[in-house]
């Protein structure tokens, strides 16, 4: 009998150009993945650096793929958004899951994780899309 399942985690790059990263989070980012989560966006990151120099706006993350977010995986992002912020990198947090909108209301970190680098406030529909000033959905 197996008491511990393997951990089901990926990220995969979408796209990037000088000024955005766009990242892919599918499966249960928890105890077991946060690290690796960490590590694959912090290379990415500094992957992106050496190759446009200091020009990154903004860092898309498409979470409808994640299954599970536990409060490791919170940190993760909490930790993440320590990095992106003070470079002027706002964290985007697309397509939010149920689990995710929930974690980050209990937890009070919405505003914190969401909040733009330029220090305007993203507005965001009850389904987790982000909305541009007009209120159409951006993707």
């Amino acid at each position: 009998m197996t008491l511990h399942q393997p951990v089901d985690f990926s990220v995969i790059t979408e796209a990037a150009d000088p000024h955005a990263i766009r990242l892919t989070l599918r499966g249960v980012l928890d105890y077991e993945s946060g690290d690796e989560f960490l590590r694959f966006v912090n290379t990415a990151l500094d992957a992106h650096t050496e190759q446009h120099g200091a020009v990154l706006r903004e860092l898309h993350l498409n979470c409808a793929g994640l299954r599970l977010l536990d409060s490791t995986g919170l940190s993760a992002l909490l930790t993440l958004r320590r990095r992106t912020h003070p470079a002027g990198v706002t964290l985007r947090l697309r397509h939010r899951p149920v689990q995710l909108i929930r974690m980050l209301a209990l937890t009070g970190t919405t505003d914190y994780l969401t909040a733009a680098a330029d220090g305007t406030a993203e507005s965001v529909t009850p389904g987790g899309e982000l909305t541009d000033e007009a209120g159409s959905t951006s993707s």
